[in-house]
């Protein structure tokens, strides 16, 4: 559940801190023992994180973000989590020493809980603060600690810088192995031109937000929970181009008008880069030769 503020009558029995940009399987590792943690001492898990992004603020976010808002606090509730508290990260909060924010934010809201954080976490001002400290600072002011360690994928940390990586490069066995699930884009359904539907395919155009880490542009094999499979073209469109990246996803089952809805798009397999083509028969030939090979694809998905 997403809350503001904590009731001072809840008993906050473990709290963990991070960004949990992803929410993958090192986070995931973070919140199961949070979870064990507050069942031990028979209390509620908590999750203290942040919005925006940390690194937008600081300037170390430059390649985006890999989960919106919604992504996140729905992957972190599915993760068992009893409590989301999301704190508006400012410059007056980002300024806060480490040992500030053990007073204003520790020792405040979550007195007697015990902290869970990763090997690598970092807070208080410039990322000064490391889990050393936070233990330091633990035994100086009654609370413990407890760190987790890093998950490992094929021989290397999974981390958020690295799944941000592999997105960029289009290295999807790597983000899925990282993630423990199919990456998922999530945007509003915006307008389009219509040409899709003047084709005889319509599709749900989503737009995302600036900060969003994108994949290589492309035409992709898709699926939703709400609307089930489709074919989506990621980028610019270059026979008709526009100014900014969209998907556009045509759904294999007629869809409702999505209008100014959040979707969430899962990306299960590249199939070609995007291409600009002649004229509108060229291109309607080849969407309709994208539609078979992503129902190839997904055929064998389902079965």
């Amino acid at each position: 559940m997403l809350i503001s503020a904590l009731d001072q009558s809840m008993k906050i029995g473990a709290v963990c801190l991070g960004t949990f940009d992803g929410v993958h399987l090192g986070h995931q590792a973070i919140f199961k023992k949070t979870c064990e943690v507050a069942r031990q001492r028979q209390g509620l898990s908590v999750v203290f994180t942040f919005y925006p992004h940390p690194g937008a603020m600081v300037g170390r976010n430059q390649v985006g973000s890999i989960t919106t808002r919604q992504q996140r606090a729905r992957l972190i509730a599915e993760c068992g989590l009893d409590l989301l508290i999301e704190h508006p990260f400012t410059a007056e909060f980002a300024s806060l020493s480490p040992e500030q924010f053990v007073h204003e934010v520790l020792l405040r809201s979550f007195p007697k809980a015990t902290v869970v954080a990763g090997f690598n976490y970092r807070f208080g001002h410039a990322a000064q603060g490391n889990v050393e400290i936070l233990r330091t600072l633990g035994e100086r002011h009654s609370f413990s600690v407890v760190e987790v360690p890093p998950v490992f994928v094929d021989g290397a940390i999974v981390s958020s810088t690295r799944v941000r990586q592999d997105i960029l490069a289009g290295n999807f066995a790597s983000i899925t192995a990282c993630l423990g699930r199919v990456f998922a884009l999530q945007g509003a359904v915006g307008t389009g031109d219509g040409r899709g539907r003047t084709l005889g395919f319509p599709t749900a155009n989503v737009h995302f937000l600036p900060e969003q880490v994108l994949p290589p542009s492309g035409v992709y094999a898709v699926f939703s929970r709400e609307l089930g499979y489709g074919v989506a073209n990621l980028g610019k469109r270059p026979t008709f181009p526009q100014a900014s990246t969209t998907l556009e996803v045509h759904f294999f089952s007629p869809t409702p008008d999505l209008y100014g809805q959040e979707l969430e798009v899962e990306l299960l397999h590249y199939l070609r880069p995007e291409s600009r083509f002649a004229d509108q028969e060229s291109l309607r030939l080849q969407i309709a030769k994208d539609i078979a090979d992503a129902s190839v694809y997904t055929l064998h998905q389902r079965t």
